[in-house]
This record gives C-alpha cells, structure tokens and sequence, in this order.
C-alpha cells in the first residue's frame, strides 16, 4: 500500500479488557454544555484536531474516551454531540447501519475525524475502506481497541470521510429495488432446480410480479449486455455501476433500454416477463461484484 508513515498514537490505555467499571477508557458521564469536564477535554481535542487538518498538519496524538448511551441518542446525534462525522463513530465501534446504537451501549468516542478499518475479521464495509485508500498517499495509524470480547487492531485514517459508495452501503441505499413491488419467490444460493430438480447454485433472487411490470436500474451505471432469448434468461440486461459492481435482470418481456446506453438509478429497463428457463413471469436479479455474484437481499432496501 502507498501510504505516508504512521502518526504516534496515545489512546488513554489501550489494553484488552472488558467493558466494566475499569474500563480502559474515561467515561464521559455528560454531554451537557460546561457539565462534564472529559466532555469539554474531548471537544477541545477534536477542535484541535480539526484545525491542524485545516491547515495540512498531522492531527497529534489520538486519545479516546467511552460514553454510555442514554435515551434519545442516535448515532447522528451523538455524533453531532461529540463533533465528529457519524461514520468516524460508526467504524470505531462496528456499528452497521444508522440506527444501530441502543440505550445502555457503551461507545468508544475518539478525538479526531476519520475512519477505522477492522484488521481481524474486516467486514464488507472494511474492504470497500481499505481498497479505496490502498493506493492513495493518506496517513494511517494502527491501535488496539478494548472489547467487550477482548483487544481488536484497527487501522485509523484520520480526516478521511466515506466515499458515496461506502455511505450508501452503510446507509443500506446501495442499491435501489428493482420493482414497485414483489414476492421472493427464490433466495440466493443452493437451491432445487424448478426444472430437473436438483440441486443447483442460484446466482441471484427471483421476484414474482405481474407481466408488463416496470423493471428499475437499481443504480446510476452503463447498459454492458442485451440479451435476446437467451436460453437461461430469456431477454435480459447487464448494467455496469463501476467500483466492480453490475446488475443483472433476467425473463424480460420486454427490453426498453439499448447497448452502451447511460441510465439512472430508477430508469426503466424492460418489463417483467418470463422469457428464457421460467416457471412464471418474475425477475431474475442479480448483483455482481467483480464478477462473483452475491446474495442482493442485504445490499437491498429492506422490502423483502
């Protein structure tokens, strides 16, 4: 990886433990103005960091604080509390989706912006981080975090903000339903072949809806492939979205859209049909990262 050398970090004890009376960490009890002596100690540590990333600087040493989550706290308000980027809190502390902090859960706060990558056991969001930043000139430093379960190493990328694609993968907007609506009718993965009955590897989801049904470009991207009568998809479309993702629709009735065309997020691609192997007009949908197929249900809107 091109990256700078790392910054020196002074992270307030970092040792495995266990969330518990000695926590590693001070407690920020407070975040009421002028009630909380930490608090203002942590603000006026981001403030600090803040303005020697304004100006160019390394930001110094990091240091990190914990608080307990009271009722009313969500992870956009706290991280306004705390004056940092939600996705900065987010990445320290595993949280995978906006509404992921609870009462009673006791976070990590830092005192700089920027994103941690998990080095362990990386999530999909880690990945999409580190391949983003592997090869531009971004300053990283490596720490060791007090768990619940005991120590995790993480990468800290300070002043580093998401990417849209990371946003959106956070935010589960990755990619738009392709339907006004639909039943599942088959799931991603080893299933029984509707034809010879065995089993066989499914490589996207099956979505039941009426014939004519307006068939939606999950996301911006480029039309790559039209198929007409294939044997297996019938008549389907291909549309590549960059950062190696593609979309797939097959059993079309109907293609509306042409070879090299640039759509939106929302652009009508054809008509549900049942075209090519089908049992009965659905959409066959499929997403693709570098091209390996996988399960579109998570990546999705929750309307399943």
């Amino acid at each position: 990886m091109t990256r700078r050398a790392a910054l020196l970090i002074l992270a307030l004890g970092l040792t495995a433990g266990v969330w518990a009376q000695n926590s590693p960490y001070p407690e920020i009890r407070s975040l009421a103005a002028g009630g909380d002596p930490l608090f203002k100690q942590q603000q006026d540590l981001v403030d600090l960091a803040y303005q020697a990333l304004a100006s160019g600087n390394p930001p110094g040493d990091l240091a990190l604080f914990q608080y307990r989550a009271q009722a009313g706290d969500s992870l956009f308000s706290l991280a306004a509390r705390f004056n940092l980027p939600y996705e900065t809190l987010a990445t320290l502390n595993g949280l995978r989706g906006s509404a992921s902090v609870t009462v009673g859960q006791r976070l990590v706060v830092p005192t700089q912006p920027g994103l941690f990558v998990a080095v362990d056991h990386p999530g999909e969001l880690d990945r999409l981080v580190d391949a983003r930043l592997s090869s531009e000139p971004v300053n990283e430093v490596r720490l060791t975090v007090a768990r619940a379960s005991g120590a995790e190493t993480l990468i800290f990328f300070p002043g580093v903000r998401f990417h849209p694609l990371e946003r959106a993968f956070f935010l589960g907007i990755l990619f738009r339903f392709p339907l006004p609506s639909a039943r599942l009718t088959s799931p991603f993965g080893v299933r029984s072949n509707p034809f010879t009955g065995h089993p066989t590897f499914h490589a996207g989801i099956d979505l039941a809806a009426p014939t004519g049904t307006d068939v939606y470009a999950a996301r911006d991207g480029k039309v790559v492939e039209v198929g007409v009568m294939d044997r297996v998809l019938g008549n389907f479309v291909r549309v590549d979205h960059g950062d190696g993702y593609e979309t797939v629709y097959g059993h079309l009735s109907q293609v509306l859209v042409s070879l090299h065309q640039e759509v939106r997020s929302g652009t009508i691609l054809g008509r549900v049909g049942s075209t090519g192997m089908s049992t009965g007009p659905h959409l066959h949908f499929e997403i693709r990262r570098r091209g390996h197929p996988e399960d579109p249900v998570p990546l999705l809107p929750a309307r399943l």
